[in-house]
């Protein structure tokens, strides 16, 4: 058991920084999934019905163009 923990003390005493970073990270992305998982989901926003009201934006449809 004594090995063991040197072992491992020497291993992580070479563990890279960034490794270490990157690997807290995926462990908080994988934690935030979890919970967006367990909560219920979000209501649904209505759609707006298309009564040619575009917030004052002009919709036209595109011109034909001939090719003589």
């Amino acid at each position: 058991m004594k090995h063991q923990m040197g072992r491992f003390e020497r291993i992580a005493s070479e563990m890279n920084a960034w490794l270490l970073a990157f690997a807290i990270g995926l462990g908080t992305l994988d934690l935030t999934v979890l919970v967006a998982k367990a909560l219920p989901p979000l209501p649904q926003t209505p759609i707006a019905a298309d009564e040619g009201d575009h917030g004052g934006a002009q919709v036209s449809a595109p011109a034909h163009q001939s090719h003589n």
